[in-house]
């Protein structure tokens, strides 16, 4: 995956940035995968959080749903970040922007492919990183 990472904060963010990155890595190889517990580990389980697909304002239980669906019909899903950036908004939150394109193989019918930006917001809860708010647009 090529990719131009970029760090944005106060001094001192790289280690915020650097563990946020690495958590995003792990989220798009899950992705990758078609693994949708791995894909959203790390989302709060705030009863109250909002997340949106597209334009679609969704919670927790139903993003998963949608994701597991959408997941469950696909061959196989490559995914390119072409630009990230970490955006340092405190000593223990931040937020991973990023824009790319992939290529989705679904069980019926040929490679389609798409472009995305994705808005990931971290935050450390009880000493635990937590993603509070995600948003896709594809």
């Amino acid at each position: 995956m090529s990719e131009n990472k970029k760090v944005a904060g106060s001094p001192g963010s790289s280690s915020v940035a650097a563990e946020i990155q690495s958590r995003m890595e792990e989220i798009i190889a899950a992705a990758q995968n078609a693994d949708v517990e791995g894909t959203f580990s790390y989302l709060t389980r705030d009863p109250g959080a909002l997340f949106f697909q597209g334009n679609q304002q969704l919670n927790r239980d139903s993003l998963i749903a949608l994701f597991r669906e959408n997941y469950a019909n696909m061959k196989s899903q490559k995914i390119q970040v072409v630009h990230s950036e970490v955006l340092q908004t405190g000593p223990e939150s931040g937020v991973w922007i990023a824009y790319g394109e992939g290529m989705l193989e679904m069980k019926t019918g040929g490679p389609k492919p798409y472009t995305f930006t994705e808005t990931w917001v971290w935050q450390k809860v009880r000493g635990k990183w937590t993603v509070t708010h995600y948003h896709e647009s594809a």
